[in-house]
Formats: C-alpha cells, sequence, structure tokens
C-alpha cells in the first residue's frame, strides 16, 4: 500500500515535470541572445490559395512576443491583474519579401533593437526553417502604459524589476 502511494507520488512529479517541460517548449528557445519560435503554418492561417494571408505574419509575430516575455519570466497577466501594466503595439513596419504555404514550418526570430525607459523596440524575423529564406521582416514599437480602470491608458516608465530582464539581453545588430 505505501509502495503504492510513493509510486503514484513519483509519477505525479513526473508528470508534473513532462507538463513544466511541454510548457516550455511551447514558448520557444533563446539563441544567441535571440528568441526564436516554432510554428507550423495551419489551414486557417492560408488563403484559398493555400498561402498564408498576410494578417496573419501578425499573429504569427504577435505570439512570439507574448512567448519571448515569458521566456524571459514576464508574467504579462499577473502585471494587469496586480498593476494594471500593460504592453501595447505602438507602431510596426512590416516588409514581406517571400511567402509560406500550408504545412510550412517557420520560425520567428526576435531581438531587442533598443530599450528606453518606457518602451522597448524589436526586430521580428519570419524565417521558413527548410530554407532559411526570410519571408517578412518586422520593427515593433512597444510601450508599456498603465491601464486604471475607466481611465484612458497612460504611458508610463518600465518598472526596475522589468527592466532588468530586458538588460540581460544583448541588442540584435538589426
Amino acid at each position: 500500500m505505501v509502495g503504492d502511494r510513493q509510486k503514484n507520488l513519483a509519477g505525479s512529479r513526473d508528470n508534473a515535470n513532462l507538463a513544466a517541460s511541454a510548457d516550455a517548449m511551447l514558448d520557444g528557445r533563446f539563441d544567441a541572445g535571440n528568441h526564436i519560435y516554432p510554428l507550423r503554418v495551419q489551414y486557417e492561417d492560408t488563403d484559398a490559395g493555400a498561402i498564408v494571408y498576410h494578417a496573419q505574419y501578425l499573429a504569427f509575430a504577435e505570439r512570439a512576443r507574448s512567448a519571448w516575455l515569458r521566456c524571459l519570466g514576464i508574467d504579462q497577466p499577473a502585471m494587469l491583474a496586480d498593476d494594471g501594466f500593460g504592453f501595447v503595439v505602438r507602431r510596426i513596419e512590416i516588409d514581406f519579401h517571400r511567402p509560406a504555404g500550408l504545412g510550412d514550418i517557420l520560425d520567428v526570430d526576435s531581438g531587442l533593437l533598443r530599450l528606453g525607459g518606457a518602451s522597448l523596440k524589436l526586430q521580428q524575423k519570419i524565417i521558413n526553417r527548410e530554407n532559411r529564406h526570410i519571408l517578412a521582416r518586422l520593427v515593433v514599437d512597444i510601450g508599456l502604459v498603465e491601464l486604471a480602470h475607466g481611465a484612458q491608458p497612460k504611458i508610463c516608465r518600465l518598472p526596475a524589476a522589468v527592466k532588468a530582464k530586458f538588460s540581460g539581453l544583448a541588442l540584435s545588430d538589426g
């Protein structure tokens, strides 16, 4: 009986470790200072010709930015709930170079270009994993805002603890 209970506890720990490992894999990884977020083009991402619809590149980049923040240990839902702070996109430039198609495996490579007092600038490249062609390149300006109930969002400085998580990253060469 005691042996069964110990086996169940060990199995629970193994399952928890597997779940934590799977969660970490879902958010990508860091490589040479940049964050790499993998994804596969799904049917819903494409148009009638099985080519990725242009707006989906923005969605891919947004998912990668959220995963990048999680990998840095920045919990956006907790920041919003506890402090009323949230990251917002102020500006995006996007250049499309080549199309992606149904079933392609892509990597979204995100690198920090500039860290300011209340904002940051990222470069994101969406790359075909098979041939390493850059499909789209984005430059994204992001700011931190205070989202008080009923008030207009107000730009605010990055808290020291949050800024410290970014300051460990090398600036991307663009």
